[in-house]
């Protein structure tokens, strides 16, 4: 059987190739400018009408004529540029038997500005926009994200918050999948934060956040995804840039990269690195009331928390594609990260009787916290088209290592008023190691059945280990000695085989859909050694997705989607070891938890292709989110996640960009929203809801001299997420931009949080616990940054391509 359908296939694939023979074709074009007058040396590019792939590039002659020759079968279409005019295509062709020499009319390349009252004006994107279902971040076109990290500038994002821990939320919920060009970031927690905080600016293009995925994406990330695209080219030669940016708040810090790219018509060699050195600081007040066993007993606990932290961080990218044919390329990418953390926090825990002034004790406390952790992981694929049809089909093999050290000391002791030598002094430290291991294949096919329908399907398999060592030491008599009780060995397996298959058909009365079915089947096991204990899992999951796009006229356009995801948890959440932030408070994992699973609906109306106004509900099962748990004996207040009954969520979004002039433009964007937490378990009953808001607004002009200028704000109501009921925040900011050296070097000075006004402050209350936090962060800071392009400034840039290591990467991170 097996057999027959294999000599089908390829019957299937021989007989469309007998249709694609090579016939030699000829392509003729003549380039003028708006006068009518011949342009020379313009870039002249035949790309393919599929994918844009790129065939063949010419620069013109003397007379503006451009040619190609011996064109195979297929379907095409040209690009001509040149710099201070607006690029221009050519319609679509086919070079087959009938068609083998073709000539086209003059291209006309209009100048890409013009002078109006001495202020050159040139088109620009919207820092915000709605495109294919997704919400689109310019950042380029941001003078105000200049000197800043990708984590501030998703502060800005629409529906985005970042919470008290620096976890990323989006429409009040917390699961989100984080890529890079299409390619998981494989950290998680507070590594994926480190990781976006050391990230510039000025190497992103777009930030894209999707809502409602297809079934081609992983299931994974219940509340979606968002992709960071880093900046590319457009066609053949060698060129690259080198950035750097210095700024301070309260103290220093400064990255600095480079970026190569050389491609020719056989293959691309690309590759980057950037350098980054943070020094930056977390400033907090922890509030609790503890209860004790009467109310004679009853204490408020205020603990001010200062750290002094340093980030240092080293990321590459290394990559190859070679081109066999126009039709199939291979390629290899390497990627990697060697980052060190340090943080010295310093935390004084003021104790008093409940209802009084006069302080009964305090616990001084000072942490010392060094973190290693590296990634590197190897991407072999293969992309081919099969026919001139477009029938295309990839393959992605991936083998990801991460290596997690960490070295914590903890030196501690008590204050008593009524006996000020009697300091009881402790001390702790705990070397915690975390290996692991991820292997993923991957295959995807597009089948397209005529020019309105395609079947595009696929299957993935990855398989996980993680093995993490937990060991503590107590101080005991000036000597540590091993505290065999606390220590741990937690070992982590998960496999997960997955397929889809989704139909996309466009219909004449100005109809796209798309109905799509993804199936996983997951098998893990959580070993806890040191305690002989195993928590084994096996389920089978179905995640059905739709999407339809109607357009009414050139102005009017609505569409609905449909789409259910999983949030698995992430590895260190199902690790049960123990770690202490001072003998009071302590966190831990849970390695009980279940995945959480939500299904989303959005409805997205937009007016001229610019206003956008979006509906969407949602609600997630086996809701995971924090819980405190106090011990009123102890005075103990422990931290971890748990499993609640559900959550739901209804959401409005509008985007309205206003152009008062043509040289200044406002682009604004609301959301609102409704978040309901059923916090249910055996043990609790808590019913949250709150109705919150985003606003966030940004004015930019631009100025003759190739100056620009941007001003921006943004600010929240207050929320809620979980048990956590968090207050209102805002921020103002804004930045400069001069371009010199024919746009060569760009040089930007920026300001961000002016006013201070972007920090969390928020309450947890419910049973016995009466947690209040505030916490602050380095966001006023001021920025100048430079960087300087050289060589062919259009190159086209690498293949993007989702690696086979995909959601079960980003759970990695500790």
């Amino acid at each position: 059987m097996k057999k027959l359908i294999l000599l089908i296939l390829l019957t299937y694939v021989g007989n469309r190739e007998c249709f694609a023979q090579n016939v030699n074709g000829k392509i003729t074009v003549k380039v003028i400018d708006g006068k009518g007058q011949p342009l020379p040396f313009a870039s002249v590019v035949l790309r393919q009408s599929k994918d844009s792939t790129l065939v063949k590039g010419e620069l013109s002659a003397a007379d503006g004529s451009a040619s190609f020759e011996k064109i195979n079968t297929g379907h095409y279409f040209i690009q001509s540029s040149l710099v201070g005019y607006q690029t221009a295509y050519t319609p679509a062709f086919s070079i087959d038997p009938q068609h083998t020499a073709i000539q086209f009319a003059n291209m006309t390349l209009s100048s890409s500005s013009k002078n109006l009252q001495g202020v050159t004006v040139t088109a620009q994107k919207p820092f915000i926009e709605r495109k294919e279902g997704a919400t689109v971040l310019n950042v380029e076109s941001s003078v105000a994200a200049a000197g800043s990290t990708v984590l501030d500038v998703l502060r800005r994002a629409p529906g985005v918050q970042i919470d008290k821990d620096d976890n990323i939320l989006l429409k009040g919920n917390g699961g989100v999948t984080v890529m890079l060009d299409g390619k998981l970031t494989y950290l998680s927690g507070e590594q994926l934060a480190n990781l976006l905080k050391s990230l510039p600016a000025e190497t992103v293009s777009q930030i894209e956040i999707m809502t409602s995925p297809s079934a081609k994406y992983d299931a994974a990330g219940n509340s979606g995804i968002i992709n960071i695209k880093t900046k590319k080219g457009v066609a053949t030669g060698i060129n690259g840039s080198v950035n750097g940016s210095g700024g301070f708040g309260r103290y220093g810090f400064w990255n600095t990269g480079l970026n190569l790219n050389w491609r020719t018509e056989k293959f691309n060699a690309f590759g980057n690195y950037n350098h980054g050195d943070r020094h930056f600081y977390n400033q907090r007040l922890a509030t609790r009331v503890v209860n004790g066993d009467n109310k004679e007993e009853a204490q408020y606990f205020s603990a001010p928390q200062f750290g002094k932290r340093n980030f240092i961080s080293n990321g590459y990218k290394l990559g190859f594609d070679y081109f066999i044919t126009p039709k199939h390329t291979v390629g290899v990418l390497l990627n990697g990260n060697n980052n060190f953390f340090r943080s010295n926090i310093f935390n004084t825990t003021n104790i008093y009787q409940l209802g009084h002034s006069s302080l009964d004790s305090a616990l001084y406390s000072v942490t010392n916290n060094d973190h290693n952790f590296n990634t590197n992981t190897i991407n072999v694929n293969y992309k081919g088209q099969l026919d001139t049809l477009g029938t295309e089909v990839s393959i992605d093999a991936d083998y990801a290592k991460f290596g997690y050290h960490r070295r914590v000391y903890l030196n501690d002791s008590m204050y008593y008023p009524e006996d000020p030598l009697n300091k009881n002094p402790h001390a702790i430290r705990n070397f915690t190691t975390t290996n692991i291991t991820i292997k993923s294949i991957k295959g995807d096919l597009v089948l397209p059945f005529n020019k309105t329908t395609r079947l595009e399907t696929g299957v993935k398999g990855s398989f996980v280990t993680t093995d993490n060592v937990l060991l503590y030491d107590s101080l005991y008599g000036g000597k540590y000695i091993p505290a065999l009780s606390q220590s741990n060995h937690f070992i982590y397996t998960e496999n997960v085989l997955a397929a889809y298959g989704l139909i996309k058909k466009s219909f004449k009365n100005g109809t796209d859909a798309q109905l799509g079915l993804r199936v996983e089947g997951t098998s893990s096991a959580g070993n806890s050694v040191t305690y002989n204990s195993v928590v084994k899992r096996r389920y089978v999951s179905f995640f059905p997705n739709f999407s339809a796009d109607h357009t009414f006229s050139k102005d009017h356009k609505l569409g609905v989607t449909y789409a259910r995801r999983i949030n698995r948890p992430e590895y260190e959440d199902l690790n049960p070891f123990i770690f202490y932030s001072d003998r009071y408070t302590y966190g831990r994992g849970n390695p009980y938890l279940q995945p959480e699973f939500t299904n989303i609906v959005e409805l997205t109306y937009s007016f001229k292709q610019k206003y956008i106004l979006s509906l969407s509900y949602d609600r997630t099962e086996n809701f995971i989110s924090e819980f405190l748990e106090q011990n009123d004996s102890t005075k103990v207040t422990t931290s971890y996640d748990k499993n609640y009954d559900y959550r739901q969520g209804w959401h409005v979004s509008l985007t309205v960009p206003v152009n008062p002039t043509k040289w200044w433009s406002i682009n604004n964007n609301l959301n609102m929203n409704y978040n309901y937490y059923a916090l249910k378990d055996s043990g609790m009953n808590i019913v949250n809801s709150a109705v919150g808001a985003h606003f966030e607004t940004t004015s930019t002009f631009t100025l003759p001299g190739d100056w620009k200028i941007e001003v921006n704000a943004y600010g929240g109501t207050p929320f809620q997420w979980g048990v956590w009921r968090g207050k209102a925040y805002y921020a103002i900011g804004g930045g400069v931009q001069k371009t010199l050296f024919d746009k060569k070097l760009n040089m930007k000075l920026n300001f961000t949080d002016v006013t201070n006004g972007d920090q969390f402050r928020g309450a947890a209350v419910y049973g016995n616990v009466d947690f209040h936090i505030h916490n602050q962060w380095q966001n006023r800071t001021a920025t100048l940054s430079a960087t300087y392009s050289f060589g062919n400034s259009k190159i086209k840039g690498a293949r993007e391509r989702q690696t086979a290591t995909s959601a079960e990467a980003k759970r990695s991170g500790g």
